[in-house]
């Protein structure tokens, strides 16, 4: 098991009401480690469509003259889940998905903490 692989799992174990997470390149759309709970939920999919997302964050920030901002996260919610994209440099991104039972703020914090072990896990794969 890679360092990537290990830290997902360590993450996972500490987020409450855990549906799924990914490591995501933000040009391809696909995953470079993740892991899911939810059988019936396509970690795949998900991740590919969420680069859309942040390809489309990044040009509104660019039409709206704040090309200098960086995002820090984009929060997706729905009537069951939060959905949570954590930038990580501008090459990768980290998806959450967690239930709504759950604690928003935690999960954020947790993603936070879990940052820079996460990118020095990809600086090792490059």
């Amino acid at each position: 098991m890679n360092d990537l692989q290990a830290i997902v799992e360590q993450f996972r174990s500490r987020v409450p009401e855990f549906v799924l997470t990914d490591i995501v390149s933000v040009e391809s759309g696909l995953s470079i480690a993740g892991d899911s709970r939810a059988p019936d939920f396509d970690a795949s999919i998900a991740a590919a469509a969420y680069a859309d997302v942040v390809k489309a964050n990044l040009r509104a920030l660019d039409a709206s003259g704040l090309e200098s901002a960086s995002t820090e996260d984009i929060l997706v919610t729905t009537d069951r889940l939060y959905i949570l994209v954590r930038m990580i440099g501008d090459e990768y991104y980290h998806v959450l998905v967690a239930g709504k039972e759950g604690n928003l703020g935690l999960a954020r914090a947790i993603m936070k903490k879990f940052q820079p072990s996460l990118e020095r896990a990809l600086g090792q794969m490059i």
